[in-house]
């Protein structure tokens, strides 16, 4: 007993508390690395995101450029009295200041398709996030149901313990008036001795699973959970039906919807690469000379004009692009009918082991009243001394063995069922608040 109890004080910290479940959903999303991270990438999807839709706007790009020749152009100029003269053409020292726009006008729509694929990009991560939150509660949500089961199965013992106490109490009283034999102690005591064994084990248990409960939550005061009870509501299991359930909304399945859209926007802007640009610009100058080269004074002008470019022979790269792009989303796309063959035989299986709970569970029940109604007689004709100590002992290890078999098949229900409601993506947590 006094190890038990410094192992208990040293697995639980000071100032240790109680949290509710909807408590250590918070904390543990708050504290997550990896969810973090993914936040990061949410805020660096939404530059791209940005930079993507500037691609819309117009380029403004000013510059002023000093240069110097040694040598200029000559030319030959008629003297007004006859004969000629030699004039160099234009200014060794040039000055020239200009203000530009360009805007890209057509580009084979390679801007609207990665616009798309940004958006695209930035929703994905954006349900990234989502999946690793769902990804958060259900481990905790199954903690706590192993956290639970070792509670209930504590308190079944500790239960079982008192009973078994009181009936040492009157054995004790019968041997001192002669009707108890020593025998009938030490069966007593050796049950008492089992069950505190069986304790021990449920209680390192439940200490096993507020450890785990503290790593995956960051609450290392945590000493006690209570779970809401939305959470160990029995769910009606008749009412799954896997068969109709829109397996296409899975997580995962649904996280290859981005990536399907990935694929086919890419292969947009391959196939944009063979559209010719058209862009236009225009300047506004101020220089040293000026429109006019040969004259050796500051001028204002201005230009403007249409390009249009295209590739005519890349050497094969934009056509091996695009086989590329085909080749990839067929790739996906029997990827994706594989997970969709998986996402049903699993939602078959949980079925399976769902409809097997319930039923194990009702017989488990009816077991549980059977061992409660046999242990009541027993320990009547026990009190009316037509029956033994030993009958009546197993009668107790029977209905305990009963109670926590019941319960432990209540929380495999929730579990499972838990289960379920993640892979058809409508976790219960998203209802409970």
């Amino acid at each position: 007993m006094k190890l038990a109890t410094l192992l208990a004080l040293i697995s639980t910290p000071l100032g240790a508390r109680e949290y509710s479940m909807t408590q250590l959903f918070e904390l543990a999303l708050e504290e997550d690395s990896r969810l973090a991270r993914i936040e990061a990438g949410v805020a660096a999807a939404e530059t791209v995101v940005a930079d993507a839709g500037a691609a819309f706007q117009p380029d403004l790009s000013a510059g002023f450029r000093v240069s110097y020749v040694s040598e200029l152009p000559e030319m030959e100029q008629p003297k007004p009295g006859g004969g000629t003269t030699t004039v160099e053409a234009g200014v060794k020292d040039t000055y020239a200041a200009n203000l530009t726009a360009r805007q890209l006008i057509f580009a084979g729509f390679t801007r609207r398709y990665g616009l798309a694929a940004a958006e695209n990009r930035l929703a994905e991560v954006r349900f990234q996030k989502s999946m690793r939150e769902d990804a958060l509660r259900f481990s905790l949500l199954q903690a706590a149901y192993g956290y639970s089961l070792a509670d209930l199965s504590v308190e079944s013992l500790e239960a079982s313990l008192a009973r078994l106490e009181l009936n040492r109490r009157r054995v004790e009283s019968f041997f001192s008036q002669g009707f108890a034999s020593e025998l009938d102690l030490l069966e007593i005591d050796a049950s008492i001795a089992e069950l505190n064994l069986q304790l021990r084990q449920q209680q390192a248990d439940r200490r096993a699973a507020l450890i785990s409960l503290r790593s995956l939550s960051g609450a290392e005061d945590l000493d006690a959970l209570a779970v809401e009870e939305a959470y160990l509501a029995l769910p009606d299991v008749e009412a799954v039906d896997i068969e109709g359930a829109d397996l296409a909304s899975n997580a995962d399945y649904r996280a290859t919807d981005y990536t399907r859209q990935a694929r086919e926007l890419e292969t947009e802007i391959h196939r944009g690469d063979y559209y010719p640009r058209l862009s236009a610009f225009g300047s506004f100058n101020y220089g040293r000379p000026g429109a006019n080269f040969f004259a050796d004074e500051w001028q204002f002008y201005y230009q403007g004009g249409v390009e249009v470019s295209m590739n005519l022979w890349d050497g094969g790269r934009r056509g091996n692009a695009l086989e590329r792009d085909r080749a990839r989303l067929e790739q996906l796309a029997a990827e994706r009918e594989e997970l969709f063959t998986n996402l049903l035989a699993r939602g078959r299986q949980t079925g399976e082991s769902l409809q097997s709970a319930a039923e194990q569970l009702t017989t488990a029940r009816s077991l549980l009243e059977n061992k409660q109604r046999k242990y009541e007689l027993i320990q009547q004709l026990w009190d009316a001394g037509e029956q033994s100590t030993l009958e009546v002992l197993e009668a107790e290890q029977e209905l305990t063995a009963a109670d926590i078999r019941a319960k432990g098949l209540e929380i495999r229900l929730l579990s499972l069922y838990q289960d379920y409601l993640l892979l058809i993506n409508r976790p219960l947590w998203r209802n409970t608040k």
